[in-house]
């Protein structure tokens, strides 16, 4: 497969702005990835800038929360990953979040496994769509329908056939298949930069 057609799949999936240009591939600590996204106001948040509301104040508005706590909410999401401040406006940071751990074996090698049942991406009709793995209550969701179709979505723009018709089997297929084929041949072809949380 061409190099430059998974980067092509992967740039597809959230437009490029005049602002800012995000990340291809996000890969965002299971344990930050579950503090910011257990929080709802933090899902809220992230929603409204995937559509666009890229200022603190237009952000406090529409949540109806008041700024102090919306600058707490993002610098904690800019210090996990998730967005970045550019220009006195916030972005999604990436196309599209996976998210992982890291060990050691036995043998003193360093294994980085990526969760197929976790992560989020940019959506044109529901902003931002997060895939909380064991959190997800899918069964009883009232967004189950436009999560499923929002899933397919994404597998068409990532050349991905599914068969499930569950949204998080179907997220988990979709996550197998990019990161054996598409994000294996982008770390092989460059390189991993690290970044951690600071105070």
């Amino acid at each position: 497969m061409n190099f430059q057609h998974n980067i092509s799949r992967l740039k597809a999936l959230l437009p490029a702005s005049n602002e800012y240009e995000p990340d291809l591939v996000r890969l965002i600590n299971v344990r930050s990835f579950e503090e910011c996204t257990r929080n709802e106001v933090r899902y809220k948040i992230m929603a409204l800038i995937a559509r666009g509301v890229s200022t603190a104040s237009a952000i406090a508005n529409d949540i109806g929360i008041g700024r102090t706590a919306v600058y707490r909410h993002l610098n904690i999401m800019e210090r996990s990953g998730f967005v970045v401040h550019h220009n006195n406006r916030y972005y999604v940071a990436a196309r599209l979040f996976l998210v992982y751990d890291v060990g050691i074996d036995s043998d003193g090698t360093i294994k980085i496994k990526v969760f197929c049942d976790r992560g989020g991406f940019v959506d044109g009709e529901l902003g931002f769509v997060l895939v909380k793995g064991p959190y997800c209550k899918c069964e009883v969701c009232d967004l189950y329908e436009q999560c499923l179709a929002a899933v397919k979505r994404l597998a068409k723009k990532l050349d991905v056939v599914i068969r499930s018709e569950h949204p998080l089997q179907a997220f988990k297929e979709i996550v197998t298949a990019i990161a054996q084929r598409d994000v294996v041949n982008l770390i092989k072809r460059g390189y991993l930069v690290l970044r951690m949380e600071t105070d």
